[in-house]
């Protein structure tokens, strides 16, 4: 991952898609008084590309299982991370503004638990922004590869995220301009898989062009999710409200 998110299109179109997203559903302090700011937390934060991105937007906080994931995040020169579980969040009740959870609920066993801690955590006002990949039908060595133990459909996520509390704000699929290829493509596999071949991700190296393209691709659907919603993709974006 830390080798292939600052070039490769599917983390760059992601990071721009959810940094729009944040831009487009909260309102920015340019106060610098730590107290005037709002407090995030980036749950599954990864190797911390868009903790990083989320800098600017306020205190931000990193959390990850992975001690491997948390020093890359230091390499970053990012160091407000801690290590912990998405169904333990180590954080009092109603003390974070806004949560992000990108591509982490569909790996926890329990994952009503995940949706509910968020909650838990989060303030009264608080936004989440969670992604999740979609589609049951687009299961593939893609995903065991990954270690998810699901894909969502779209009303099946939607009543989870109610059933917990949260008040929807946006929802919609995203990465929809590569939803046909790609449902072709993880068919192909299916089909083509000899039994007992090791799983691997869809994450191969391009073409220069090819990735640009695909990049820009994304890019003008994330301009596009600003005002708009997409009925179909290869993932799900929720953001929600704690009322």
């Amino acid at each position: 991952m830390r080798a292939h998110e600052e070039t490769y299109w599917w983390f760059q179109g992601r990071r721009r898609i959810l940094l729009n997203t944040l831009r487009d559903n909260i309102s920015i302090s340019r106060d610098d008084k730590p107290s005037s700011q709002p407090r995030l937390l980036d749950v599954g934060c990864g190797t911390g590309m868009l903790l990083e991105g989320l800098k600017s937007a306020g205190w931000t906080v990193g959390l990850d299982m992975s001690p491997v994931a948390l020093a890359y995040c230091r390499g970053r020169k990012l160091q407000n991370t801690m290590q912990g579980n998405a169904i333990y969040l180590p954080l009092r009740g109603n003390s974070i503004d806004i949560i992000t959870a990108i591509d982490v609920i569909e790996h926890a066993d329990d994952d009503k638990a995940v949706v509910n801690e968020l909650y838990r955590t989060l303030k009264p006002g608080g936004l989440v922004i969670m992604t999740v990949p979609a589609h049951k039908g687009l299961w593939s060595p893609h995903d065991v590869a990954l270690h998810h133990k699901r894909r969502y459909e779209k009303e099946e996520f939607l009543r989870m995220v109610k059933t917990a509390g949260f008040q929807p704000v946006k929802y919609t699929h995203i990465f929809s301009a590569v939803y046909v290829p790609v449902m072709i493509y993880r068919c192909a596999r299916r089909w083509l898989a000899r039994p007992g071949a090791p799983s691997r991700t869809d994450e191969f190296p391009l073409p220069r062009f090819v990735n640009a393209c695909l990049r820009n691709i994304v890019y003008a659907e994330a301009s596009w999710l600003s005002r708009h919603d997409l009925p179909f993709g290869t993932s799900l974006l929720c953001v929600a409200r704690k009322p």
